[in-house]
């Protein structure tokens, strides 16, 4: 909009005028940075993160697991660490969490001498796919 405005002298002078308002504050940019910096998946006791780990890096690895040596126990485990991924999850709205997570027990379960043989998933792999697996049949 331009006013004019009048002065003593006879010419006048023509302002802009510019009204400016801030944007309101968008929720989804608040969780959108929320899920990046993932609170949750990196509070997981399997998951490794990098050394002076940053809130937006991704963590290291995944699936870092140590084997208890008790077949029960392990698959116990791999059912309570798949709870926790589930929770983690949700909570940082990041569905892509279980596919990074199978993809590191992949990596880790393959042979790294280059021959090609079948899998061997530990007994807390075995756990925790047994219960994502339970969990994807619940819906």
């Amino acid at each position: 909009m331009t006013v004019k405005m009048q002065s003593g002298s006879a010419r006048s002078t023509t302002f802009l005028r510019l009204a400016y308002s801030a944007p309101l504050p968008d929720q989804s940019t608040a969780e959108e940075l929320r899920r990046y910096m993932q609170p949750a998946t990196k509070a997981l006791p399997f998951v490794k993160l990098r050394a002076n780990d940053q809130p937006l890096w991704r963590a290291e690895s995944f699936w870092n697991v140590k084997t208890t040596q008790d077949k029960e126990r392990d698959v116990r485990l791999g059912r309570k660490y798949a709870r926790a991924a589930i929770a983690a999850m949700k909570a940082d709205c990041n569905e892509g969490l279980i596919a990074l997570i199978l993809q590191d027990i992949v990596r880790t379960s393959s042979k790294s001498d280059g021959k090609r043989a079948p899998l061997r998933l530990s007994p807390i792999a075995q756990g925790f796919l047994g219960e994502i697996g339970a969990a994807v049949a619940q819906v």
